[in-house]
């Protein structure tokens, strides 16, 4: 069974601060305070309509094509897993975030979008709302848990200064590590479930 705590660990990981911090940290050191809390909460603004519209066109689509609960737990595992991997890569080999272009606002990309929205995040949302659908409740476990990741984004950055003078960078470097190794137990244990669901996985006794 996915409970709510599997849910905000996942997003934590793939949607969370642990990597918008550092990298929001960056991107602003420089910056006036007031430039800084104006450049936050546009970037979660922008970051939490495109989650909410990811989520809704994944229920859309789910409403014309379904596939079992189990299947979708594999696949998603699947995906989790490989995104576990890169981002242990991606925390050990850290790039510089990419300026926007001459016509575009930071704010939405590289801050909303890569940033905050990762391609795993969208993985993660697209897995969580189809398998939710039918399900009212698991639906709005859903939302709510991605509105309150996009919450701890806004806290994150607007105290990323404090937050990175008092922890440092490698903290956030080791954290990402244990999170990635965790989704990646996680997704597993998902893909277990449902081999042993559908009777194709059975534990030896």
């Amino acid at each position: 069974m996915i409970t709510p705590l599997f849910i905000f660990a996942i997003f934590m990981l793939t949607l969370g601060p642990i990597k918008t911090v550092p990298a929001f940290f960056s991107l602003t050191q420089d910056q006036a305070p007031a430039a800084v809390r104006a450049f936050a909460l546009k970037g979660t603004a922008v970051a939490t309509a495109v989650s909410l519209l990811i989520a809704l066109v994944a229920t859309a689509v789910a409403a014309s094509w379904r596939v079992s609960a189990d299947d979708l737990r594999i696949a998603g595992g699947i995906l989790l897993f490989a995104a576990s991997r890169e981002m242990i890569g991606q925390f050990n080999r850290p790039a510089p975030p990419q300026p926007a272009g001459p016509h575009g606002s930071p704010a939405v990309t590289p801050l909303a979008v890569p940033i905050i929205v990762t391609p795993w995040g969208v993985t993660a949302i697209l897995f969580f709302t189809d398998l939710a659908y039918g399900d009212a409740k698991m639906l709005a476990n859903v939302i709510g848990i991605l509105l309150l990741v996009m919450l701890l984004n806004l806290a994150g950055m607007l105290f990323a200064k404090q937050i990175i003078a008092r922890f440092g960078m490698i903290t956030f470097q080791v954290l990402g590590w244990i999170f990635a190794v965790l989704q990646a137990g996680l997704a597993v244990d998902a893909v277990v479930t449902s081999l042993r669901n559908l009777a194709l996985f059975q534990p030896m006794s």
